[in-house]
């Protein structure tokens, strides 16, 4: 069997978007020619367009090459729904900067047309927009079907997955030491690892206290790997991340600082991080199961019928590709 060079660069395309090295990934894609072309989940992708996420849905379509009569069809539609919300200022900035509406205006003067008049008046008709024999939620769910049928999601942590198998055979095939406690994959050899000389005694001093608003406790907690930060999970589903250090919410994080915390719909009754840190996985009374980028607090995977009842606890294997739950 030949591995393809070109599943190689994928395969670090993939690794550099799931730790939001974005611009290495635009540029190793510009320069390689090869695109990653998927997305983190079809389901989650398809329930982003028929509930009209586009925030969500343009990013995801950047990372995937989609044929260019597919795109023009997302970002008309996405400019008539601006258009109806009389959000006439990004509507204008899709229509007239954006590379799919080039080609429109390129392959289709007549169709572009068409979107700048309707953007130049001051009431908007659905019908003239969408069409007597359509509406915003049909448009919706036909957009939604083009493009599930022009994507493909892969398992997540393929690079490390297939790295951490390639030892594993290795070790079984006596090559390598299973004894070994840390291998260096680059030079391929085992780490030599210092014992550390202190002595664990018990903790006898107090770092600091975390206060929760009344009415609301703390159901689960957990470290990041690093100990960067300590994850709670509340009675009422907020997810949060501190600095243990000084009792308050770590500045660092963007969405928290916003107001705008990761969220369950009930109870939160586990948490574990993943090896890196990147990734925090929470379970809840409902028996749902959520795993979250802790940089921009947004859900990467969902398992909304994970458990017929409470889940009582979580953790990732250790190469993060796994959950057991």
């Amino acid at each position: 069997m030949n591995v393809e060079s070109a599943d190689v660069i994928r395969l670090i395309e993939q690794f550099l978007r799931e730790h939001n090295l974005h611009s290495s990934l635009d540029i190793l894609q510009r320069e390689s020619g090869v695109s990653l072309n998927t997305v983190e989940n079809v389901d989650d992708f398809k329930d982003d367009i028929l509930k009209g996420r586009w925030d969500a849905v343009l990013t995801s379509v950047m990372q995937a090459n989609l044929p260019p009569a597919n795109l023009t069809d997302l970002y008309e539609h996405i400019i008539l729904e601006l258009a109806e919300a009389q959000d006439l200022v990004p509507a204008r900035a899709l229509l007239r900067q954006t590379e799919p509406m080039d080609i429109l205006r390129s392959s289709d003067i007549d169709r572009y047309l068409r979107l700048e008049q309707l953007l130049s008046r001051t009431s908007f008709d659905p019908r003239h927009a969408y069409g007597d024999s359509a509406n915003k939620e049909m448009r919706r769910g036909a957009i939604a079907s083009d493009l599930v049928a022009q994507v493909r999601a892969a398992p997540p942590s393929r690079l490390l997955t297939l790295l951490n198998q390639s030892i594993r055979w290795q070790i079984e095939q006596g090559t390598l030491s299973a004894n070994d406690r840390a291998h260096d994959l680059f030079y391929g050899r085992a780490q030599k690892i210092r014992q550390p000389k202190a002595v664990d005694s018990a903790p006898d001093k107090l770092l600091a206290t975390i206060k929760l608003p009344k009415k609301q406790h703390p159901s689960s907690v957990a470290f990041s790997p690093n100990g960067g930060y300590l994850a709670t999970g509340s009675s009422d589903g907020f997810i949060e991340l501190w600095n243990f250090r000084t009792g308050k919410l770590a500045s660092d994080l963007k969405y928290q600082n916003e107001g705008a915390p990761m969220m369950m719909d009930d109870s939160v009754t586990a948490l574990a991080f993943s090896s890196s840190g990147d990734l925090v996985c929470s379970g809840a009374t409902s028996g749902k199961i959520k795993v979250w980028k802790v940089k921009n607090g947004s859900s990467f995977k969902r398992f909304s019928a994970a458990h017929s009842q409470s889940v009582a606890s979580v953790c990732f294997s250790n190469d993060d590709a796994q959950i057991l739950s």
